[in-house]
C-alpha cells in the first residue's frame, strides 16, 4: 500500500510534464471551410509560424461541408492533446447551432477557446461592376421589380453572409432565392460568374475584385465604414439601419478536456505571432484588428453571441436548407 501511495504521488508529479506539446509530430489546424476565405488566409500564415515556435509540423486541414459543423465536430471528437486545433470564424461556433438544434456539439461546453486571431470583420453588399444598381436602395427596387430573377449567393447556410442577406431582404421588403456554397471564396467566384444578383462578401475579398474593376460594393454591414473602402457607406447610411450585425471574428479552439498547460502554450505562441509585423499586415489586408482576449472572455463572447444569433434567426424565420 505504501508503494502504491508513493507511485501515485510520483504519477501526479510527473503528469504535468507529459501534458505538454512535445516537439515533433504533426498538428492539424482544422478550418471548417473550403480554401480561399479569410479564415483560410490566416490559417496559412499561422501554420508556417507555428511550425517554428512549436518545433513540429503544422498542416492546414480544410474540412468544409455541413455548414462548418463537420470540421468543428472533428475537433470536438479528437484526442485532447493539442494535435487537433480548430481555426474558425464565429459562424459554425455561434450561429449554426441556433439553426441546427441537433448539431452534435455545444461550443460553450465542448470547445476551449485558445486565442482570438482577428476581430471586426465586415461583410459588404457586392454586385458585379456592370450591374445597374448604384446603391442598396436601387438594388432593392430592382429585386422588387423582377422577383423571378432575384437571387443571392452566400458562403453557407447559417453563416453571416446568409443571415445578413435575410436581414436586408426583410428591411428592404423584397424576396430573393438563396443559394449557399462552401466558403466565401466560392461565393465570390459564383458572384463573378454572373448568375447571381448580389452577395454579402468579406470586405477583404471584395476589395481585391473592387480594385480590379470586377465588382461594385454598395454598402458595408457594420456600424462603421470599413477602412479598406472608406468611401462605401454603411447599410444604415444607405437607409437600412436594421442591417448592422456584429462583425465576424476568427479564433482558435481545442477540445474542452485539453490540459491547461497545452492551452497556455498554444495561446502564448499564437499571441506572439499575432503581434508580429507580418501578421499585422495580414490583418490590414483583411480589414480586421487584433484583439487580446483571455479564454474566459472568449467563452463569454461565444455564449453571448450564440444567444444573439438564435434570437435573430428566430425573428427572421430562417431554417436550414
Amino acid at each position: 500500500m505504501k508503494y502504491l501511495t508513493i507511485f501515485a504521488s510520483l504519477a501526479l508529479a510527473v503528469a504535468p510534464a507529459f501534458a505538454q506539446l512535445a516537439p515533433g509530430g504533426t498538428t492539424s489546424l482544422v478550418v471548417p471551410a473550403a480554401p480561399g476565405g479569410p479564415s483560410d488566409a490566416f490559417a496559412r500564415v499561422l501554420s508556417e509560424k507555428l511550425k517554428t515556435s512549436l518545433g513540429q509540423n503544422v498542416v492546414v486541414d480544410n474540412r468544409g461541408g455541413g455548414n462548418g459543423t463537420i470540421g468543428v465536430a472533428s475537433v470536438v471528437r479528437s484526442t485532447p492533446d493539442g494535435r487537433s486545433v480548430l481555426l474558425a470564424v464565429d459562424g459554425p461556433v455561434t450561429t449554426i447551432p441556433a439553426l441546427m438544434p441537433n448539431v452534435s456539439y455545444d461550443a460553450t461546453k465542448d470547445l476551449m477557446p485558445v486565442a482570438v486571431l482577428a476581430d471586426g470583420g465586415d461583410v459588404v453588399l457586392t454586385v458585379l461592376a456592370d450591374a445597374p444598381a448604384r446603391d442598396a436602395k436601387q438594388l432593392a427596387q430592382q429585386m422588387q421589380a423582377d422577383p423571378s430573377k432575384a437571387n443571392y449567393v452566400s458562403s453557407g447556410a447559417g453563416f453571416t453572409s446568409h443571415i445578413v442577406s435575410e436581414l436586408y431582404k426583410k428591411e428592404a421588403r423584397f424576396d430573393a432565392q438563396h443559394i449557399p456554397v462552401r466558403g466565401s471564396g466560392a461565393a465570390m467566384a459564383e458572384l463573378l460568374s454572373g448568375r447571381y444578383s448580389f452577395a454579402f462578401i468579406p470586405a477583404s475579398l471584395a476589395a481585391v475584385h473592387l480594385k480590379a474593376g470586377k465588382v461594385r460594393v454598395l454598402a458595408t454591414a457594420s456600424e462603421k465604414r470599413n477602412n479598406l473602402m472608406p468611401d462605401v457607406p454603411t447599410m444604415a447610411e444607405a437607409g437600412f439601419a436594421g442591417v448592422t450585425p456584429p462583425g465576424y471574428w476568427i479564433a482558435l479552439y481545442v477540445p474542452s478536456a485539453t490540459p491547461a498547460a497545452i492551452v497556455d502554450r498554444l495561446a502564448k505562441e499564437t499571441q506572439a505571432i499575432v503581434r508580429t509585423a507580418e501578421f499585422g499586415e495580414l490583418l490590414k489586408t483583411q480589414g480586421m484588428v487584433a484583439t487580446a482576449s483571455s479564454p474566459s472572455e472568449i467563452q463569454a463572447r461565444v455564449a453571448k453571441e450564440t444567444v444573439f444569433w438564435a434570437r435573430t434567426v428566430k425573428q427572421l424565420g430562417i431554417k436550414m436548407e
